[in-house]
């Protein structure tokens, strides 16, 4: 495991992103590992029927897609991280800044799987 400081300083949640969270690579291959989460969430939260006032998701990184299908079972979410620049990649997303990680597809996968337009 890297250190504290070392992770706080050098992890770029940017190229994380890229590299995990986009649903095909450059060459059009499905990402088998985000969608195969993605369908376990949804089936955890809307099949399963886990809901509940709050969730609270510590060490949430710089990603959303683990709280997309608890958006409708749960009244409040509070994503929680460690590192500045984890938080700071998720208000960009927030705010809509120029820059921010595009969530717009497994969004809407994420629609597609909960029968959503």
């Amino acid at each position: 495991f890297t250190g504290v400081d070392v992770y706080q300083r050098s992890f770029n949640p940017q190229e994380y992103l890229k590299e995990f969270y986009t649903l095909s690579d450059s060459e059009g291959r499905p990402n088998a590992f985000l969608i195969q989460n993605l369908r376990s969430l949804f089936t955890m939260f809307s099949l399963d029927g886990l809901r509940g006032d709050t969730l609270i998701d510590v060490g949430c990184g710089p990603t959303i897609y683990q709280l997309l299908s608890a958006c409708e079972r749960f009244q409040e979410i509070i994503a929680l991280d460690y590192t500045d620049q984890n938080r700071r990649e998720l208000e960009k997303w927030l705010k809509n800044e120029a820059g921010a990680f595009d969530w717009r597809p497994v969004v809407k996968y994420v629609c597609e799987l909960e029968g959503d337009r």
